[in-house]
């Protein structure tokens, strides 16, 4: 089942109706296809404001570190039925692509002999309240996907799930008492200190102490390891050599010895951060109301509904909603970065991340979208919409599906 939007002549904004009829009105010509991922129509006439379906339709949304689940439930006269869902993937690579950015910008400032040293000339990391990059671009995007289906289609109300992650309870393992809140978890607020402090000065691999000791991360950076005391050890000069590019076949026995854990809070993090930027966003567009990850995962259970995120964000809605009603097409949604670095405009009417078909001789077929464009044999680089990447196939057995515009609807 798949839901498309309506809008009339003027604007207003109707309410959905099937792809089926859609399709119908379209061949009748009594209405123009406005968007087709996802199926948007424009009817040729103006809808009277006393024939508008005033029925509630509400907007669900599960927030998430990687995914986000987001769905329209609209409450009908006789039952409930959820008209929209879809999993928005976010992007990971913001932290990198910065961090690339920073060193070149370092190198070319470096080389700039005449001119003198510019230091505290950030106003955006000097004003309260800033969002790291990384994470703003997170609910940014959530903002990007909402703002596009208002413009579709009414939204009377927003419930959010509220995340509530008890940070020092995951470091701990346990709910810890409130005076514990208060205690520090290590002996210095300088973690090397602390670590040095908490193994005695001592090597915990040799026992070695009338040496400088090194803090070694028991799981390294390049493998998402922790900062926290829990992921470090004291060792010295001669153990850090030894055990350096052969971190995985050490951890557990250095887990032992400082009676840590591998633990990664950055998930939990960047969930908890940047929260209420976004939902005072989300009042911009319509009220607003908090739930929490209890009562939706008591909700899905008790009506019998598979755990996705997308039907989480249904759940979220406070309708009631039976299983069969959530068998609606589940998009995935991708919000692109604004800047490309596409050379060449466009190819035979195919521009960079336009969405196509490809049909093989043997009549397969592929739905991919571009990635890379070569005018000088008329050919293109594709990347499936399961991840498979095809280079250098030519561009005359490509079926234009739909021209790229900032968000991929898959």
């Amino acid at each position: 089942m798949t839901y498309c939007l309506v809008v009339d002549a003027q604007g207003n904004k109707l309410s959905p109706t099937r792809e089926n009829r859609a399709w119908y009105l379209i061949r009748k010509n009594k209405a123009t296809l406005k968007n087709k991922f996802p199926m948007v129509i424009q009817l040729k006439r103006e809808i009277p404001e006393s024939e508008i379906d005033s029925s509630s339709i509400q907007l669900g949304i599960d927030d998430g570190s990687k995914f986000v689940g987001i769905a329209l439930v609209q409450e009908c006269k006789t039952k409930n039925k959820p008209v929209f869902k879809g999993t928005i993937e976010l992007r990971t690579d913001v932290k990198e692509k910065i961090a690339v950015r920073r060193g070149y910008r370092r190198y070319r400032r470096k080389h700039k002999k005449y001119r003198p040293a510019r230091l505290d000339n950030r106003s955006s990391s000097k004003c309260k309240g800033r969002i790291p990059p990384s994470i703003k671009q997170k609910k940014e995007s959530i903002i990007r996907v909402v703002n596009r289906l208002h413009r579709w289609i009414r939204i009377d109300s927003i419930f959010l799930e509220d995340v509530l992650i008890d940070i020092r309870a995951l470091e701990k393992g346990y709910k810890p008492y409130k005076w514990e809140y208060q205690q520090s978890n290590r002996l210095d607020e300088n973690i090397r200190k602390a670590v040095v402090l908490r193994d005695h000065n001592t090597c915990q691999d040799c026992g070695l102490t009338n040496t400088r000791m090194e803090v070694h991360h028991i799981t390294p950076r390049w493998l998402n390891g922790s900062d926290s005391i829990h992921n470090l050890i004291t060792l010295c000069s001669t153990c850090h050599g030894k055990v350096t590019s052969e971190e995985l076949n050490h951890c557990e026995r250095f887990y032992q010895k400082v009676n840590g854990r591998k633990i990664s809070y950055s998930d939990a993090m960047h969930v908890m951060q940047g929260k209420t930027y976004l939902q005072t966003e989300l009042k911009k567009i319509a009220p607003l109301s908090l739930t929490t990850g209890g009562d939706t995962a008591n909700k899905r259970i008790d009506r019998g509904i598979e755990k996705t995120h997308a039907n989480d964000a249904i759940v979220i809605c406070h309708t009631d909603v039976r299983p069969e009603q959530c068998e609606i097409k589940n998009w995935a949604i991708k919000p692109m970065r604004k800047h490309s670095d596409k050379k060449i405009e466009s190819v035979n009417g195919f521009h960079h991340r336009d969405f196509v078909k490809y049909t093989k001789r043997n009549k397969e077929r592929y739905l991919a979208y571009i990635t890379a464009l070569y005018p000088e044999k008329i050919q293109c680089n594709m990347t499936t919409i399961e991840g498979k990447i095809l280079k250098r196939y030519g561009l005359s057995r490509l079926t234009l599906l739909w021209s790229f515009n900032k968000i991929y609807w898959l």
